[in-house]
């Protein structure tokens, strides 16, 4: 596996634009498997996490209410996990390089969101392990916490495909926004992805690169079916495509449209 680079603040949580995120996943797909760059297609992302990155992987009831999806364990500890046939929760040894993924997305119609899920763990363990090889034994880095911290990211049902915008304040607020895009750019990588949506653009008649949303009524409703077949290319959910789609401006919001028309007033 490759050593990624890039910047990052004293306590060691990652600086990261969009673009250096989509830089960094490209690297580590080339070095994995670089057909995935160009060819549309599913990237097994558990062959990825165990073969690639060295990850066990384990499935566990995290949670009462499956509120916790997935988690990431950076230093040998216990983990606390849901024990349904005593109802209560109980400890579990887990060593260094585990992700945790919550049994409610073996669901066969969770299957995509636990694909996605396990890429935003994976991504948690390329981008921020460094963050707890500082000190084995280190008190909590961040800065909304003053209670000690287990060498473990727990990745709550909203951290994970979020659809529209969240507040990025705490370092665990980015932190989780960073693995969110980067599961998308290793799930579903720019290049590829690119070229297949200029081709359903070009199949439409749509040649300026993006599409407006409020622009034209049978074309919205076309926008809205091809987070559908993308989804199906690349096996995530169809919110993880069209926030990609989103994300890359393929499809932009009818609001970006008043706000640029209202500039020009």
């Amino acid at each position: 596996m490759i050593q990624v680079d890039f910047r990052t603040k004293k306590n060691g949580v990652p600086i990261l634009s969009k673009d250096e995120i989509e830089y960094i996943a490209e690297a580590v797909l080339r070095d994995y498997k670089p057909e995935l760059l160009d060819n549309p297609g599913v990237m097994d992302v558990e062959h990825f996490s165990e073969c690639y990155a060295s990850l066990e992987m384990d499935y566990k009831d995290l949670t009462h209410d499956h509120s916790i999806l997935g988690m990431t364990v950076f230093n040998n500890c216990y983990i606390p996990v849901y024990d349904p046939e005593n109802g209560k929760a109980t400890e579990i040894p887990v060593d260094e390089g585990t992700i945790l993924i919550d049994n409610s997305l073996l669901e066969d119609d969770q299957l995509r969101r636990g694909r996605f899920t396990l890429g935003h763990e994976a991504a948690h363990w390329l981008l921020h392990r460094q963050i707890y090889m500082v000190n084995k034994n280190q008190i909590s880095l961040f800065d909304d916490s003053e209670e000690e911290q287990q060498p473990v990211i727990k990745c709550r049902n909203t951290d994970i495909e979020c659809v529209g915008k969240r507040p990025l304040v705490t370092d665990d607020d980015w932190m989780e926004w960073q693995a969110d895009y980067m599961a998308s750019a290793l799930l579903m990588p720019k290049k590829a992805f690119t070229k297949l949506v200029k081709e359903e653009f070009k199949s439409v008649g749509i040649h300026d690169g993006y599409y407006q949303m409020g622009t034209d009524f049978e074309k919205d409703s076309w926008a809205i079916v091809l987070g559908y077949g993308l989804a199906d290319i690349f096996q995530v959910s169809v919110a993880a495509a069209k926030i990609r789609l989103k994300n890359l401006r393929f499809i932009r919001d009818h609001e970006e449209r008043q706000f640029s028309l209202n500039l020009s007033c």
